[in-house]
């Protein structure tokens, strides 16, 4: 059985880690990887393609025409390679493979109508919003159109009902897989030595993903501040972005920048999680939050907002602390703030979350997920 992997790139985020992660378990006879463009990042088992052609965001133009560029392209790769069944990550990668592949299987790990609307709410100017608009409209229709033709993958309980709700995807199409931890790779690096570049003694604030409005980054900045005037502590942000600079400079705003450390995107994070008191994720929007199971593999109690995504599908009701979503408009970061203090104040709860979080990823280790993609591969290329 041949399987080809599309997606945009491999280099950081969890879609890139779920994919690599999977080309190295599952049971095949040979895998592709076609990407849009080339970037180091996670290994692949397989060979590699790409189409060298990465996303246009300038206009809906160039938008327009990248994806026909791409489409032309890739058209001509699945005559040469002749796959059994294509397996893509992330919105337009989902769009070609359900327009030109074989028995496609497209996986949504993005709960899409609150990221556009939190999209749209960080545009500048109301020809951006109006650009946005009109690619949210593009987008839905190409969703309801074309993931009838596909096996569709949910990675959690709130996109699947989405899928089916609002993109009409027929309810036996739609699957939901939840992502997965390797618990002994991690637990392993992170006992590697860690150069951590904060000052020991000191409880240290920790989170991960990408520098965007969608990550919720600044609110953590902001709830550091407060509750540093209650308690001395640090905060690690582990991730790239384009918001690099603006988070930088809100740390130098609220007088906190010497104890906030942007640690880049880093091959190994989880040996610097590990050394942190606790893990906070901030998002407005989650598609899964890989990153919460990660935290809690290290031995790190984990404090998350109840955004749309999987946040409390994991930690719900025992596992973790949730508090209540946060958006654009509001600067109360009150609640946050308090939940951190809280937990770095209460040794004893730290170790029940840290406790109950080792029992909770056992039900997220990468067997049974292998084995469940191990299964649709083989049912939707019909072997």
């Amino acid at each position: 059985m041949k399987v080809m992997f599309l997606i945009p790139h491999i280099s950081d985020g969890g879609a890139e880690r779920i994919l690599s992660e999977l080309s190295q378990n599952l049971s095949v006879t040979e895998q592709v990887l076609v990407v849009f463009e080339e970037k180091a990042g996670y290994p692949f088992k397989g060979r590699l393609l790409s189409l060298d052609m990465p996303i246009e965001r300038g206009s809906v133009l160039k938008r327009a025409r990248g994806l026909i560029r791409r489409a032309w392209k890739l058209r001509r790769i699945l005559r040469e390679e002749r796959p059994d069944t294509v397996v893509s990550f992330m919105g337009e990668a989902n769009i070609l493979n359900s327009l030109l592949a074989p028995n496609p299987i497209v996986t949504v790990h993005n709960h899409l109508s609150s990221l556009a609307e939190l999209t749209r709410a960080g545009a500048a100017g109301k020809l951006a919003k109006i650009r946005l608009w009109f690619e949210e409209l593009a987008a839905e229709a190409l969703i309801r159109s074309l993931y009838r033709r596909a096996r569709v993958v949910a990675v959690s309980e709130i996109i699947r009902k989405e899928m089916i709700e609002r993109f009409r995807v027929p309810e036996r199409q739609v699957v939901v897989i939840p992502n997965a931890i390797n618990t002994g790779e991690i637990r392993a690096k992170a006992s590697e030595p860690a150069a951590c570049p904060w000052k020991p003694g000191i409880p240290v604030i920790v989170t991960a993903g990408r520098l965007t409005l969608q990550k919720g980054q600044w609110r953590l900045i902001r709830a550091f501040a407060e509750v540093r005037k209650t308690v001395p502590c640090q905060l690690a942000i582990l991730g790239t972005g384009e918001l690099e600079s603006e988070l930088k400079s809100l740390a130098r705003s609220l007088g906190v920048e010497a104890d906030v450390y942007f640690l880049g995107w880093q091959e190994n994070p989880w040996k610097f999680m590990a050394r942190a008191d606790v893990f906070v994720l901030p998002s407005i929007s989650e598609g899964f939050g890989l990153v919460i199971l990660e935290a809690m593999a290290c031995g790190v109690p984990v404090i998350a907002t109840d955004c749309p995504g999987a946040a409390r599908e994991i930690l719900f009701p025992e596992y973790g602390v949730l508090v209540p979503p946060l958006d654009l408009l509001t600067k109360n970061v009150d609640q946050l703030s308090g939940a951190i203090l809280r937990m770095l104040q209460d040794g004893e709860a730290r170790q029940r979350y840290v406790t109950a979080g080792f029992e909770r990823v056992r039900h997220f280790e990468y067997p049974a997920f292998v084995e469940k993609y191990q299964r649709l591969i083989e049912k939707t290329a019909g072997m």
